[in-house]
């Protein structure tokens, strides 16, 4: 492991620690999840760490920011007027690291851990499609016009941020929240905000597999996963105990400590 990744993975086990300790439920997720089951731990070319939470338990990990100590703080756009983004992340306060792209030093950071919300998912076609749009909008709301899902997007958000005043956006967003909040029966979760999720869709799961955690090996701890990461991963990933190509793996963003307090 490199340093950054051995400072991940404290934060992981202090989250772990918080979970457990509150019956809060948590998921290996995305790569990190990969890397679990395929290689026991990070990704060789892979520099970050991301679970997935119900976003009522998400919710609860600021009431226990006393726990994560002084080195760890809890943050979302609540707990830090400056965080413009719909994810909460667990930040090590005492370290900064260059965030490199293909080489290049693109911005500094401090080393996190990402924390992705998970939603009950409406029954309806309908009802899933109207928490999508709802997504997109708290997504905008929050963090501006997101670069990453081409022209159509960008000009949807910015008719948004005109329509939606900037006096009254706290009471739009609050809104836009509880709309979200499907609180009928359901058999299946929606993940609106994850990686790879493009402009105005959801990926969604059999509730079945975010119930009872499996234990995933990683970096000689045990972490919980998905209650079943195989289903989990081949929907994500298809063949995912096949590596991508040395091409694909080098676009990865790596991350390189730069100073410790």
């Amino acid at each position: 492991m490199t340093e950054v990744q051995e400072l991940q993975l404290s934060i992981l086990v202090k989250l772990d620690e918080v979970c457990h300790r509150h019956n809060l439920r948590y998921y290996l997720a995305y790569g990190t999840c990969l890397g679990a089951v395929r290689h026991q731990g990070f990704i060789p070319w892979d520099h970050d760490i991301d679970v997935l939470m119900p976003v009522s338990d998400v919710k609860k990990l600021t009431q226990y920011q006393s726990e994560f100590g002084k080195q760890y703080f809890v943050a979302n756009r609540k707990t830090d007027k400056d965080f413009k983004s719909i994810i909460t992340r667990i930040v090590d306060r005492t370290v900064e690291c260059h965030v490199i792209k293909e080489g290049k030093i693109i911005k500094k950071s401090h080393i996190f851990i990402d924390v992705y919300p998970f939603y009950d998912c409406p029954k309806t076609k309908a009802g899933l499609i109207f928490n999508i749009w709802h997504s997109h909008m708290y997504k905008v709301l929050v963090g501006g016009v997101p670069q990453n899902h081409g022209l159509i997007s960008k000009v949807i958000s910015r008719i948004l941020l005109i329509f939606f005043k900037e006096k009254n956006r706290e009471r739009d967003i609050r809104k836009i929240e509880n709309k979200m909040m499907y609180k009928g029966e359901s058999n299946s979760i929606a993940d609106y905000y994850g990686l790879d999720v493009t402009f105005c869709t959801a990926i969604t799961y059999d509730k079945a597999w975010f119930s009872k955690p499996s234990k995933l090996l990683f970096e000689g701890c045990y972490f919980d996963g998905p209650t079943n990461p195989d289903r989990y991963l081949s929907k994500r990933y298809g063949d995912y105990m096949t590596p991508p190509s040395i091409r694909e793996r080098n676009k990865e963003v790596k991350y390189e400590l730069i100073k410790k307090r």
